[in-house]
């Protein structure tokens, strides 16, 4: 009874300490977009110069999570941990320093080898310290970082920089960092460590490429355009490397990243339904900030103050996520999840700027229990079915693939508002003439309220076809959210097909009534290996 007291102690310990640097990093990378515009004009650089400051944190996360599962088995989770919860509190003192540009681009790339480990390291702690019976449950805990970080950070971002300094969300890390780095020492428990692996060499340095190049060209795409030469040669470049390193990983005795854990049919169901959800996640996260701020007019405090119940709800339902999936699996609470986030996406496709804030607040707190109920149960499945000994590993490939996915979804939806924009507004002209009668109706009223404003016969002539044209674009554009928002319900309801074929692949029913023993473990890891092997 003592031993197992002290097990579920150890397990909410961890927790704490990978909670701080999981929100820490999170919030970091989503803080930092609302503050671009400020540090451009500060340091009176073109925007692409500014654009650096994003991209050498992604290249800097692309080259090293991979490496993360090889770093923790060589020299233990814990030493690891702590260096790069060092690394990364010390990149953000570095760029709240900065003196020009070069210089904060140097210290984004130092924070970033430092927080692209922390979420996979996060995971492989959780894992190796929580026995699999409650799994569901602590995952569900550990995923509160992954929904309120990236809504909090637009609203806070949006107030430091406004009212304050953009230095303090660099500067607002050090204490977290501090505050995580004693936790980690003193409540972290070092694992086994397996000295003597070979490093993958040419995988590190492909996977960087391959990674790299892709992450690039998804961020940039839809704004520097999908055929230019650059973006081209970015996404040729990223998926002819990862090319070459899939086959040659699957050709390595110690790969970087073990690929083969897609065999398990369970892995690549719960892969592919983190693939579908995040796409739609991305939508809201991605789309609703600059409806609001574009076409509303909010600012980035309001609007992030308008879409924070949505993270709320999603906060309060993760933890009944993970009880659920201890309980009954990971089909019930992923498959009813997907349902109600279909619902309310639908409801967000009759958008526009009438729907009160209420409906729309209503629409984001359903949506926000949706993405609660079904998020973490995926990765939880996903990774219940790894053995032990590659759990750092899997973790790595698990992170390394939702970064991308964040990316793709980004880029496409990025990319689908500006083809329908373009398609709406090509309608729209085409209906909206100086023959039909709506306009005859309308330019004369807009004419008379410009000349008793003082405007000239020939200034309010002028000014009514400028507003009936900036109507259009405004129409065109509203338009162009709610089909961004339908493809995103398609989408939640196209993932409902993998999610119902889910199981809880290596968990017993014995298993979760009580905490394995080390031969129960060793016996389970062997069947788990065969598993994967057998495919």
């Amino acid at each position: 009874m003592k031993h197992r007291t002290l097990a579920l102690d150890y397990q909410w310990q961890a927790l704490i300490v990978v909670i701080v640097g999981s929100f820490m990093v999170m919030l970091d990378t989503t803080i930092v977009n609302i503050a671009l515009p400020r540090i451009t004009n500060v340091f009176g650089v073109s925007v692409d110069q500014s654009q650096l400051i994003l991209t050498g944190y992604m290249l800097a996360l692309a080259v090293v999570m991979p490496a993360a599962g090889y770093l923790t088995d060589t020299f233990g989770t814990k030493r690891v941990y702590l260096l790069v919860m060092g690394l990364f509190t010390l990149g953000s003192a570095l760029c709240g320093m900065a003196w020009d540009i070069n210089s904060l681009v140097v210290f984004r790339v130092i924070q970033g080898l430092g927080g692209g480990m922390l979420m996979p390291l996060g995971t492989t702690v959780i894992f190796r310290a929580v026995p699999p019976h409650q799994r569901g449950t602590v995952m569900g805990v550990f995923g509160l970082p992954l929904i309120l970080a990236p809504v909090l950070g637009p609203t806070l971002g949006g107030y430091l920089v406004e009212y304050v300094d953009w230095r303090i969300i660099f500067t607002l890390n050090i204490p977290v960092g501090v505050l995580g780095l004693l936790l980690g020492a003193t409540l972290l428990r070092e694992t086994e460590r397996r000295p003597g692996l070979r490093f993958d060499t040419p995988g590190f340095l492909l996977s960087a490429i391959g990674f790299g190049g892709l992450l690039l060209g998804l961020s940039r795409g839809a704004g520097d355009g999908w055929t230019a030469p650059h973006i081209v040669a970015y996404l040729f470049v990223g998926a002819a490397a990862l090319v070459i390193w899939v086959v040659l990983e699957l050709h390595t005795d110690v790969p970087l990243l073990d690929l083969r854990v897609l065999k398990n049919s369970t892995y690549a169901l719960a892969t592919g339904v983190t693939f579908i959800s995040t796409l739609a996640m991305f939508s809201s996260m991605f789309l609703l900030p600059l409806f609001l701020q574009n076409l509303r007019g909010l600012g980035a405090l309001e609007s992030g103050l308008l879409t924070f119940p949505q993270a709320m709800a999603a906060g309060l339902m993760m933890p009944i996520s993970g009880r659920l999936f201890d309980r009954f699996g990971p089909r019930p609470p992923v498959v009813v999840g997907m349902l109600i986030m279909f619902y309310s996406t639908w409801g967000l496709t009759s958008l526009n700027l009438a729907t009160s804030d209420n409906e729309l607040r209503w629409l984001l707190i359903v949506r926000g229990a949706g993405m609660g109920l079904m998020m973490m149960p995926a990765m939880t499945a996903a990774m219940n079915t790894v053995p032990p000994h590659l759990v750092a590993r899997a973790s790595s490939l698990t992170n390394v693939l939702r970064q991308i996915f964040g990316s793709f979804g980004t880029a496409i939806f990025a990319t689908l508002i500006q083809m329908r924009m373009n398609f709406h507004l090509g309608m729209l002209a085409q209906t909206v003439t100086p023959d039909s009668l709506p306009v005859q109706n309308a330019i004369p009223r807009i004419q008379q309220a410009l000349l008793h404003q003082g405007a000239t016969l020939a200034q309010a002539k002028a000014g009514a076809i400028m507003a009936l044209g900036q109507q259009m674009a405004m129409g065109a554009a509203v338009r162009a959210y709610d089909d961004a928002f339908l493809i995103s319900a398609l989408l939640m309801l196209l993932g409902i097909v993998p999610a119902v074929f889910l199981t809880s692949t290596g968990l017993q029913p014995d298993e979760r009534k009580s905490p394995m023993s080390m031969e129960e473990g060793m016996e389970i890891e062997t069947e788990l290996g065969m598993a994967m092997e057998m495919g």
